[in-house]
């Protein structure tokens, strides 16, 4: 019984076939190849962002080096970030810091939880995985120009 349906569909198949002309026994067209001229996108990829979370390293007046982990946010071209540290012999701190991120470069200034007060300038790496920079304890922005106080960071996270 069921080779008789399976012979029945085969022949109902073979008339829609007809019917159809699908049983042109002529060769197909050749098909016609197009050259493209498709000019390939470049991508750039997204410029690296001040935003995440540092290990930064600064040279301090007496000389001595603070370590401190900063945290960075961006809105825009504005940059904040906050931070902590442990100043030998005189305990704990919090700090902020706010600036422009211009390409490469943020420029702004910090302060202190002992009211210590001043500027920053940070060159973001190509890779955005690091940054160098300095920072100066000045009322006049134009000290920073001379600084010899480094404030150095590596990414830890985005």
């Amino acid at each position: 019984m069921q080779k008789s349906y399976v012979l029945l569909l085969a022949g109902i198949l073979c008339l829609l076939l007809i019917a159809t002309g699908c049983t042109n026994t002529s060769p197909a067209p050749a098909a016609t190849t197009v050259p493209t001229t498709a000019t390939p996108v470049a991508t750039t990829p997204p410029a690296p962002s001040w935003a995440g979370t540092w290990n930064t390293t600064w040279l301090n007046t007496d000389g001595n080096l603070t370590v401190s982990v900063v945290t960075m946010t961006v809105a825009g071209q504005e940059v904040s970030g906050n931070y902590s540290y442990t100043y030998p012999d005189e305990g704990p701190f919090t700090g902020h810091l706010n600036g422009t991120a211009k390409g490469q470069t943020l420029a702004g200034m910090y302060s202190e939880s002992d009211d210590d007060v001043g500027y920053i300038i940070f060159a973001l790496s190509a890779n955005g995985n690091s940054f160098t920079g300095r920072w100066v304890h000045a009322e006049n922005k134009t000290e920073l120009d001379n600084s010899t106080l480094f404030w150095n960071g590596v990414r830890m996270a985005p």
